[in-house]
C-alpha cells in the first residue's frame, strides 16, 4: 500500500468529482441550476505545501457567478464554517491578481460563494443542516457571519440530493457496499473488493472503477485502517499522557499523524495542540 495514498475515504471523493462533469452534476444539485457546459467550471481547489498536500476537498467558479466549496466529511466537524472563512478569503484573494486594484475606489466583483458539506459517517446526522459561524461567538456577530448547508449523503437515508446527482448517489452507494460488507462481519479487504465488484456488476461507477480500482482499493482500505490507527493512536498517546503528562501523550499522538500526512488543522482537532506546535513537531521529524 502507497504511502502517497496516506488519505481517508474523500480522497476517493475528491478523485471521483475531480472532474468536470462530474463536478457540474455536484454543482447543479446543491445549487439547484442548470448548467450544461462544462467549459463553465474551473476547478481552483487550494493546494498546500509540505504535509499538508491539498488544503481544501473541491473549490470551483462557475461562469464567473458562483463560488462553490465542498467539503466531504466521514466525521461530524462544527467548525467547518471557520475552515470556510479561511479557504475563501484565499481563494477570493487569488482573484484579485492585480492587488493595487485593492486600493483604488472601484468596486472589485466577486462570484458568489456557496459553502457546503456532505457528510457520510457513521454517526446519526440530520439530512440536511445549517451551520452558521455566528454559532461560535459569544457576542453580537451581525458584522460577520458565513453559512454552511451540511447534506447527509449515506446511502438508506432519504436524501434528495442523491436523486439530483447520479455521480454522487454512485460514489454513496460504493462506500455503503463497504459499509455493508464490514457490518456482515468480512475482512477490510474482502469487503472493498465485494464493494468494487457489486458497483462493477450494476454499472456504478463503471469507468472510474475500471481505470482506478487499484488505487480506489488503497485510498478505501486505508481509510479504515486508519480510522482504527487514530482511535489507537489517540489510547496509546493518552495512557502514555497519564505517566508522563497530558501534552506528551498528545505530542506523541501528533507525531503519529505527521508521519501520516495528515493536515495540521486535523491534528489540531484530533490533540488540541497548538498549531505552532505541530508545526514544531513537523519540523523535527522531517526525516521520518
Amino acid at each position: 500500500m502507497s504511502d502517497a495514498n496516506s488519505q481517508y475515504r474523500d480522497s476517493v471523493f475528491r478523485s471521483f468529482f475531480n472532474e468536470p462533469t462530474r463536478l457540474l452534476s455536484l454543482c447543479n444539485a446543491i445549487l439547484g441550476t442548470n448548467y450544461d457546459d462544462p467549459g463553465k467550471l474551473e476547478i481552483n481547489t487550494l493546494e498546500g505545501i509540505f504535509f499538508d498536500s491539498r488544503k481544501n476537498d473541491i473549490s470551483c467558479s462557475i461562469d464567473n457567478q458562483f463560488l462553490v466549496l465542498v467539503e466531504h466529511q466521514s466525521s461530524v466537524n462544527n467548525n467547518m464554517p471557520f475552515r470556510f472563512l479561511a479557504y475563501v478569503a484565499e481563494l477570493l484573494n487569488k482573484l484579485v491578481t492585480d492587488k493595487r486594484k485593492l486600493y483604488k475606489e472601484q468596486l472589485i466583483k466577486f462570484p458568489a460563494p456557496k459553502f457546503f458539506v456532505l457528510y457520510n459517517g457513521n454517526e446519526f446526522e440530520p439530512v440536511e443542516k445549517i451551520m452558521r459561524l455566528s454559532d461560535a461567538f459569544g457576542g453580537d456577530s451581525s458584522s460577520l457571519e458565513l453559512i454552511v448547508t451540511a447534506f447527509n449523503i449515506n446511502r438508506g437515508v432519504d436524501a434528495p440530493l442523491l436523486g439530483k446527482c447520479p455521480y454522487l448517489r454512485d460514489y454513496s452507494t460504493l462506500v455503503g457496499e463497504v459499509k455493508d460488507g464490514l457490518t456482515k462481519g468480512l475482512p477490510l479487504r474482502n469487503a472493498i473488493i465485494r464493494a468494487v465488484k457489486v458497483c462493477l456488476d450494476n454499472g456504478i461507477m463503471g469507468d472510474y472503477l475500471i481505470k482506478h480500482s487499484e488505487e480506489v482499493f488503497d485510498m478505501l482500505a486505508l481509510e479504515w485502517n486508519l480510522d482504527d490507527a487514530k482511535q489507537a493512536w489517540f489510547e496509546e498517546g493518552m495512557e502514555k499522557g497519564l505517566e508522563k503528562g497530558l501534552e506528551k501523550g498528545r505530542e506523541a499522538v501528533a507525531v503519529k499523524l505527521i508521519r501520516c500526512g495528515r493536515p495540521f488543522d486535523e491534528i489540531h482537532e484530533l490533540t488540541e495542540l497548538p498549531l505552532q506546535r505541530i508545526q514544531k513537531l513537523a519540523n523535527e521529524n522531517l526525516d521520518v
